[in-house]
């Protein structure tokens, strides 16, 4: 089993699975790591978590997902808060949430729990998107790979806070910079007609109402 402590502050680094739970959901992407052919790789993916579970999938065809099922595989999600200004330049740093773990990719089969993976990863991005599009026609999901990556040996390492050295009256300007990701201003498609309502939970999803 690969170890997750960290090797520079472990202090910072906890396997409390609420805090891996909350980082986690919170990011977009996950980035899978693997070796295939001898050689290093790194996909970024979206993904969608299930109790101690992250699932990821790709077209039947993609040699990513070819290339890591029933192998071991790392992944990591990241957040990054904050920049912190210090004094010297090598003391600057960063806030951040992370997430790395390591696993065994395991493939999902039964056509239900895949049809149930994609309804639930588009509605993790897009809370009500399938209301109103529908679900995934079996077509669909017969062209698509979905794979399970364990959360059992995963942790995360977090960075909060001030500057942490020592600063006098003689110091540059010192502390955070805060880090925020927003929705922007919805763009219709050019094939549709631009005066179509905005459905209310697209509405719900950029006010931070419609959040999962």
């Amino acid at each position: 089993m690969a170890n997750t402590i960290p090797s520079r502050y472990p202090s910072r680094g906890t396997d409390n699975k609420e805090t891996l739970y909350q980082i986690i959901d919170e990011g977009l992407f996950c980035n899978v790591a693997f070796v295939r052919e001898g050689m290093a790789h790194q996909i970024p993916t979206g993904f969608a978590r299930v109790d101690d579970d992250i699932y990821i999938h790709a077209s039947a065809k993609s040699k990513f997902i070819e290339s890591i099922i029933g192998r071991q595989v790392s992944f990591s999600i990241t957040h990054m808060d904050a920049l912190v200004l210090a004094p010297t330049a090598f003391d600057h740093s960063f806030n951040y949430r992370s997430v790395i773990g390591f696993s065994e990719a395991e493939e999902i089969v039964d056509v239900e729990e895949k049809r149930k993976f994609f309804n639930m990863f588009t509605d993790r991005y897009i809370p009500g998107r399938i209301a109103d599009i529908g679900e995934p026609t079996d077509d669909q999901i017969a062209i698509t790979k979905i794979a399970r990556l364990s959360l059992d040996n995963a942790a995360a390492k977090i960075r909060t806070g001030d500057v942490n050295v020592k600063l006098n009256e003689n110091t540059s300007w010192c502390g955070i910079i805060p880090i925020e990701q927003t929705y922007g201003i919805p763009e219709i498609d050019h094939q549709l007609d631009a005066q179509m309502a905005l459905p209310d939970y697209i509405k719900q999803l950029i006010d931070g109402s419609g959040k999962s």
